[in-house]
């Protein structure tokens, strides 16, 4: 049996979604039985980099033509679907990030293989493989199993939070050679920095909705997401206030998200806004209506006005971090 994972490359690096991906796949490799595990990383990516990062058993394939240095979705998928009849790898894992949901069909299609879209795998002692994902706002929990000999896999943001592999580093195989399609040429790269962190890449998130009242009100998550180390996300109704860009936006319309810690402020807990926060840890919710549906999902709540808890819990916090 054989696992192919497609690792994103970013500015030299392979981006945190598809580290969780390789991990996800090294515990199923080691459940299976020892599986062969090979990786891709398409485009000028550091080796150092990837080494230090994908550890553990198998071999990560490196190409650097500069055609892949840019997303192209068909040179991408054809060069994909090469690698993977090169391997014989019958499973194909990739992260559900906005690139991984473009690509997962189109290499579903040219290997004729089944697809398992934003979903939990997991493994039985026999190598079987097990796809979990939800339908209808996480209303619904679907599992799949016994597809076609090959299947494609988008796994959804670190839903399951496994331990480091060895240490142990991988086999590092470069290849030099060009791409084999012409793709059309790139007009223009418009690059946005930021020094917030994405928010589908961090383990604590404050987000606020409607109830946080304005955009200006957004600096008190800003200082407590500051003061843990993590990012400040948003529900549609503040997007659509204009308060957050859409990029900040978690939900079944933005992004869905998983970190350790999701702290909620002012958001209502409407279920396209719960399916977004499935795969965290813990929820907190501060909301000054003790009726809002998410205290029922919460693992803690906090019912009071964000003015006057955030400020608080900042303080608490800042001091307990200082202490610690």
């Amino acid at each position: 049996m054989g696992f192919f994972v497609i690792l994103e490359q970013r500015q030299g690096g392979v981006k945190d979604a598809s580290v969780d991906v390789w991990r996800t796949v090294q515990h199923l490799a080691e459940v299976s039985g020892d599986a062969d595990v090979c990786g891709l990383v398409m485009g000028d990516a550091d080796r150092d980099r990837i080494k230090r990062r994908c550890t553990g058993k198998g071999r990560v394939y490196t190409l650097k033509d500069k055609a892949f240095q840019n997303y192209c979705p068909q040179c991408y998928a054809e060069t994909i679907v090469e690698m993977v009849g090169r391997t014989g790898a019958e499973h194909v894992f990739l992260a559900n990030t906005a690139m991984g949901r473009d690509l997962a069909p189109r290499i579903a299609m040219r290997l004729d293989a089944a697809l398992a879209s934003d979903c939990v795998v997991d493994a039985d002692g026999t190598g079987v493989l097990k796809a979990e994902t939800t339908m209808y706002s996480g209303t619904v929990s679907a599992v799949i199993q016994g597809l076609k000999k090959r299947t494609v896999y988008s796994l959804a943001p670190r839903l399951r939070f496994f331990g480091r592999p060895a240490e142990n580093a991988v086999d590092i195989v470069g290849d030099e050679r060009g791409c084999v399609l012409e793709c059309n040429p790139l007009l223009k790269e418009i690059v946005y920095h930021t020094g917030r962190k994405d928010i589908a890449e961090t383990d604590i998130i404050v987000a606020g909705g409607r109830g946080v009242g304005g955009s200006e009100n957004f600096a008190m998550l800003e200082s407590l997401a500051t003061v843990l180390g993590g990012a400040v996300g948003a529900s549609r109704s503040a997007v659509d206030e204009g308060w957050r860009p859409h990029s900040d936006q978690i939900g079944q319309t933005g992004k869905s998200v998983a970190p350790r810690l999701y702290i909620a402020c002012g958001i209502s807990g409407a279920p396209q806004h719960l399916a977004g926060i499935a795969g965290a840890e813990t929820v907190v919710a501060i909301n000054r209506d003790r009726d809002a549906p998410l205290f029922k999902s919460a693992d803690y709540g906090i019912v009071g006005d964000i003015a006057k808890v955030l400020p608080q819990l900042e303080r608490a916090l800042s001091g307990f971090l200082r202490v610690k």
